[in-house]
């Protein structure tokens, strides 16, 4: 059964973000929409507070950077930066609810969000499946909290989720789990009273395609200095450097560090090349040219006392043979190959004067 329109939305640290934080959308979009368990209009990324206080949580400025730099290829996931405005940390409950509510009271909004998906605002559509299903569906949005099989755990930490909490989460957003292949997310819900009530409120996903990589894992490497390539976003590791996040040190790296971090590449200017005078090209003409496009005249150089031969040799001193332009047409085109000949005439060649160029 369809659950109108769905934002999923993933929050925590993000210190720093990973592929595998970004996967799980793409994810949980294909399995939902593979069900017709609902249509995904959106996607919501909220890093927490830095009242947070969890270990190596850098600055939250730091972190929404990363992110956006993570997520400039997406289309329909967006970084919100609600969270790390507000003046302490804030319960998931409370974000979500925060979300739900502007999302579907954006039109009296005379300054809407930056993380408000298009979809919501009629910009585009993620997909033709959404395009299709949002045809005359004007019934309000639904927050889910999407994450991986070990949150889904922790609700049954004693203490750690309250039961109000939970109740508003489960009872009136639910959660989409993306867990791997091997696990058993179900067996929590069954032990899991409050999870067992609002079963039908939470999507199971397998993650199929093994992808082990935390932030953990990338904070270790950078403090290493080991390469931490292809786990994340080259940007990110660029920021990380330049920065010198989590304990990295600035230096030559493999990651493209010539980036301007508040702008996208859609904003660079490529510049064309300047209009350059072909009047004195030098010619290389050990190698003749295959294909012949165009007449040019040369001028040849000084006739030595030696024997020309088509090969170099070390009476040449190891140089090409080089001639100089000395005309060239007005319908010239750079790059186009040339056909260069030369003003020895074949009477001087006959007399031994050397080859024709």
């Amino acid at each position: 059964m369809s659950q109108g329109k769905i934002v999923l939305m993933a929050c925590g640290s993000f210190s720093p973000p990973t592929y595998m934080h970004l996967r799980m959308f793409e994810i949980a979009k294909d399995y939902i929409h593979s069900l017709s368990l609902g249509t995904i209009v959106g996607g919501i990324v909220s890093p927490v507070h830095d009242a947070y206080g969890k270990k190596d949580l850098v600055a939250a400025s730091h972190r929404v950077a990363m992110l956006k730099l993570a997520l400039r290829s997406s289309a329909w996931v967006k970084v919100s930066e609600w969270e790390t405005q507000q003046a302490g940390w804030t319960r998931t409950r409370a974000s979500m609810q925060h979300h739900q509510d502007i999302l579907n009271n954006h039109a009296h909004l005379t300054d809407p969000p930056s993380w408000l998906p298009d979809d919501i605002l009629n910009v585009n559509n993620i997909d033709d499946y959404n395009s299709n299903q949002l045809n005359g569906n004007t019934d309000n949005v639904t927050v889910k909290l999407l994450c991986g099989a070990d949150l889904l755990e922790s609700f049954a930490t004693p203490g750690l989720w309250s039961d109000e909490d939970l109740e508003t989460i489960l009872g009136q957003h639910g959660i989409v789990v993306v867990s791997r292949a091997g696990s058993d997310p179900g067996r929590f819900i069954y032990e899991s009273d409050m999870l067992y009530k609002y079963r039908r409120n939470v999507i199971l996903v397998t993650n199929y395609i093994v992808n082990e990589v935390s932030s953990t894992v990338l904070r270790r490497l950078v403090r290493r200095g080991e390469s931490a390539k292809y786990l994340t976003d080259d940007a990110v590791l660029a920021y990380i450097r330049q920065h010198r996040l989590y304990g990295a040190t600035a230096g030559v790296t493999e990651y493209n560090t010539d980036i301007a971090y508040d702008r996208s590449p859609q904003d660079v200017i490529m510049k064309s090349p300047e209009v350059t005078s072909f009047k004195n090209i030098l010619i290389s003409i050990r190698d003749k040219p295959s294909i012949i496009d165009e007449t040019v005249t040369i001028k040849r150089a000084k006739k030595s006392i030696l024997a020309h031969t088509d090969t170099v040799t070390p009476m040449d001193n190891l140089k090409p043979k080089m001639a100089y332009i000395d005309k060239v047409s007005p319908s010239y085109v750079p790059g186009k190959a040339v056909k260069i000949v030369s003003d020895v005439t074949q009477h001087t060649f006959d007399k031994g004067g050397g080859c024709p160029l």
